[in-house]
């Protein structure tokens, strides 16, 4: 696992705790106020401190299994079935802390911690209460993935509810011989090839802390605010991954499909607006000269036999250091709808990879 990915991840996790940790201390001003409903005398700090332990190490060591291991594989799975999978080991963990945990720590006879600790409405009160936080946790997650990698609690709070102008990188992203692949594979084939290459490349997106904006046919849009994009070559670097990735998996494409995907990117950076629209069905749009240019220079790497294209003065912000990248002028070209000529130049990484 690369820096960024485990830095990514570690961030998710830490996420995690922290909701969790205000889950468990808002329980434990509700369980305060329960026993002083019923006159027994409580302790609020005692319950606030415990809650807090209890919830900071649940959220480490749940999210953090969660996220590095389970994750991956679950999120395949539609939401109800990874759901029910979840729900089962939720269950197995809790019972097993209630019937075996108190023997550890105390070396209270075990068969005595399960009738009194197992069964009981208290323990299926604490099942259904970690089950459905943990529930709440894949659902605010997959809210995320839903959005291309753009904090589902922004669109939830509604941040893009009113037009916002922001600095932004965008990658255009293109399968070479699309065309010809779809007639070889027929329309079947090809869109299981374009989802087995969608998930594939996914992760080097959000690694890099991209945000996928669209997918049409074959072609990807990708987005970073500005400072985020350029920021250790993000943006050139992500699409390097993607390249490696699929030239890792390229025997499990030949084998099933006969082709290996090759894809190509051009890259720019500007000023967009952007918003959510819709009603029903919402969706962030993006609104500015840059989204245009970006595809026009991607569409130029055929005419200059490159998997990459990127503009000047988006090259002159990244400043990748040439003892790892190779940089070769292409020129001043003049895009189609551009009163202006583009200076484009490709990159690529002296490592040959």
């Amino acid at each position: 696992m690369d820096a960024a990915r485990l830095q990514l991840r570690i961030r998710r996790t830490l996420r995690i705790t922290l909701a969790w940790v205000v889950v468990g201390l808002v329980s434990a001003l509700f369980e305060d106020n329960v026993l002083a409903r019923h006159g027994v005398p409580g302790d609020l700090k005692r319950l606030l401190d415990q809650h807090f332990w209890r919830f900071a190490l649940a959220g480490l060591v749940g999210g953090g299994v969660y996220i590095f291991l389970l994750r991956d594989r679950l999120r395949r799975l539609n939401f109800i079935k990874a759901f029910g999978l979840m729900a089962v080991l939720v269950v197995l963990v809790v019972t097993a802390v209630n019937a075996f945990l108190p023997e550890l720590l105390t070396g209270e006879d075990a068969s005595v911690a399960f009738n009194e600790r197992v069964m009981s409405l208290h323990f299926a009160g604490q099942c259904v209460f970690w089950v459905l936080l943990v529930g709440g946790t894949m659902l605010m997650v997959r809210i995320n993935d839903q959005q291309g990698g753009r904090g589902g609690i922004d669109h939830l709070l509604g941040r893009y509810d009113k037009p916002r102008t922001e600095l932004r990188v965008f990658m255009f992203l293109d399968m070479r011989s699309s065309t010809s692949i779809a007639e070889q594979l027929g329309h079947v084939k090809y869109f299981a090839l374009l989802n087995r290459v969608y998930a594939d490349i996914t992760d080097p997106i959000i690694d890099s802390g991209g945000e996928i904006y669209q997918y049409v046919g074959d072609e990807i849009s990708v987005s970073w605010p500005l400072r985020r994009g350029i920021r250790k070559q993000r943006a050139l670097r992500c699409f390097f991954r993607i390249r490696r990735k699929l030239k890792e998996r390229s025997p499990d494409y030949q084998a099933r499909w006969g082709i290996a995907p090759i894809f190509k990117a051009g890259f720019h950076y500007g000023p967009v607006t952007m918003g959510q629209v819709g009603l029903v069905k919402k969706e962030l749009i993006f609104s500015g000269d840059v989204v245009n240019t970006a595809a026009r220079i991607q569409n130029s790497c055929n005419a200059y036999g490159v998997d990459n294209l990127i503009s000047k003065e988006l090259l002159d912000l990244m400043r990748p250091p040439a003892e790892r990248f190779e940089r070769r002028e292409i020129g001043e070209i003049e895009l189609k709808g551009k009163r202006q000529a583009v200076g484009l130049w490709t990159v690529e990484p002296r490592n040959g990879q």
